[in-house]
């Protein structure tokens, strides 16, 4: 499920359609999944919040959402210092 604020301003919830994992539920087929349906929304860039449960797989592949949509920004920080 998604929570968001419009372009108009309005709060917005959407329930996103979520693919069948064939293969093993690893942290990078996980993330992949996430990432994909980020981008078929055209939402990648704009994702900054997670809830889980304390699963330490949901640990590890939301490590690995942010690494790959963020990496740009965090290679650009790292320059920074």
């Amino acid at each position: 499920m998604g929570h968001f604020i419009n372009k108009d301003g309005k709060r917005r919830h959407v329930i996103f359609r979520l693919c069948k994992i064939i293969n093993k539920y690893t942290n990078k087929n996980m993330a992949g999944v996430f990432i994909d349906l980020f981008h078929g929304y055209k939402i990648a860039g704009n994702i900054r919040y997670f809830i889980a449960d304390n699963a330490e797989l949901n640990n590890t592949y939301i490590d690995e959402i942010f690494y790959t949509l963020y990496l740009n920004i965090l290679i650009k920080l790292c320059k920074g210092r």
